[in-house]
C-alpha cells in the first residue's frame, strides 16, 4: 500500500445572493459560518424574496431553515409592507397608543392599538386603492388574505391616504391596518419590517424561542425556534472570488494516482460531495501541478524533499 499526498485547488466564483446550506448548524453558529463565508443569514424583504428562499432549498427537504431574523431587546413601530415608522405620520387617538396589543386598527378615522388576536373587518390595498374585507380576522390571518389576494395591509402615509381609507369604513367598526409593534432584529440589522409569521407566530409565551426558521413546507411561513436547534440555514451576500489550497492524504493499492483519468474522477467525487452539503457548489476545482507535471508523490519523497527545501533556505 502506497501513501501519497497531493494538493487540490479551488477557486469560488461570485455566486447567487442567496445560498442555501445543508448542513445542520444552532442559529449562532449559522451565523457565523454566513459571516466568514458571505455577508450574514438571510434577509427577507418581500414576498418575492420568500418565494426565491423556497424554491433554492433542496426538493427533498421539508422542514424548517434558519433565516437572519432573532427577537431582539426593544419593540418599534413598522408597517406590514416592511416600511418603518421613523419620521412619517401617526394618527393616534387621544390617550393612544396605550399597551393594550401589538396590532393597529382605524376606527372613525383614527388610531388604536389591541391586541393581535381579536378579530376585526380589515383594508387590503393594491395599485387600484383600497378594499374593505368584510370577513373577520386576526392582524395575521388578514395580512396573509391580503397579500394572497391582493397587495398587503396599508400602509399610511399622510392624512389624505387616512380620509381615503375612513370613507370606506363602515360605521362602528375597528378595522385593521399595517401599523404593528415588532421586536425582532434582522442579523444583518437591516431595517426594514417585512415579516411572515405563520398562524399563532410569533408567541408571546416564555420559552417559546428567540430565533426565526422559514417553513419549506407552509409557503415560507416564519415561526421560531430555540437557537440552539440543529437546522440548514440560508445565507445572503455574494461570495468574492478566492483560492485556497487543501492538501489531500490518499492511500491506495494497486492504482497510480498520477492517471489523469483517476484525478478527474476523484475531482468529480469531491464536487458531488460539496454540491449535496449545499457547500461550493459553483467552486471549480483543480490539481495543482509540480513542475514534474505530477500531482501525486509518495508521502516520504514529498518529506523528505520539503525537508530538504527548508535547509536551503
Amino acid at each position: 500500500m502506497l501513501i501519497l499526498a497531493g494538493i487540490l485547488w479551488s477557486s469560488s466564483a461570485l455566486s447567487r445572493p442567496y445560498h442555501y446550506i445543508n448542513v445542520r448548524m444552532s442559529w449562532p453558529e449559522a451565523q457565523s459560518y454566513c459571516r466568514e463565508r458571505f455577508t450574514d443569514l438571510a434577509t427577507v424583504d418581500s414576498m418575492d424574496e420568500v418565494n426565491r428562499l423556497v424554491n433554492i432549498v433542496d426538493a427533498g427537504y421539508s422542514g424548517s431553515v434558519w433565516i437572519g431574523l432573532k427577537r431582539g431587546t426593544q419593540k418599534r413601530w413598522g408597517w406590514s409592507n416592511g416600511e418603518n415608522t421613523t419620521s412619517q405620520y401617526y394618527n393616534w387617538a387621544s390617550g393612544q397608543p396605550n399597551g393594550d396589543g401589538d396590532c393597529v386598527v382605524i376606527y372613525y378615522g383614527v388610531w388604536h392599538d389591541m391586541s393581535c388576536s381579536y378579530k376585526q373587518y380589515f383594508v387590503c390595498y393594491e395599485n387600484s386603492g383600497y378594499i374593505l374585507i368584510q370577513s373577520t380576522k386576526n392582524w395575521t390571518d388578514a395580512q396573509s388574505y391580503c397579500r394572497q389576494n391582493y397587495t398587503d395591509l396599508p400602509t399610511i402615509h399622510n392624512s389624505e391616504q387616512n380620509n381615503q381609507i375612513n370613507q370606506i369604513l363602515l360605521s362602528e367598526n375597528y378595522i385593521w391596518i399595517g401599523l404593528f409593534l415588532d421586536s425582532w432584529e434582522w442579523s444583518d440589522k437591516w431595517s426594514l419590517f417585512f415579516r411572515h409569521w405563520a398562524a399563532g407566530q410569533p408567541s408571546q409565551s416564555s420559552g417559546s424561542g428567540d430565533c426565526v426558521g422559514m417553513s419549506t413546507a407552509d409557503s415560507g411561513k416564519w415561526a421560531q425556534y430555540s437557537c440552539d436547534l440543529q437546522q440548514p440555514f440560508i445565507c445572503h451576500g455574494d461570495k468574492l472570488n478566492r483560492k485556497q489550497i487543501v492538501r489531500l492524504k490518499l492511500s491506495c493499492n494497486e492504482c497510480t494516482l498520477n492517471d489523469p483519468s483517476l484525478q478527474t474522477s476523484i475531482l468529480h467525487e469531491i464536487s458531488e460531495k460539496l454540491k449535496s452539503m449545499g457547500l461550493e457548489s459553483e467552486s471549480k476545482l483543480s490539481w495543482r501541478k509540480r513542475e514534474d507535471e505530477k500531482v501525486f508523490d509518495q508521502e516520504s519523497n514529498y518529506m523528505a524533499n520539503s525537508n530538504n527545501e527548508c535547509k536551503k533556505q
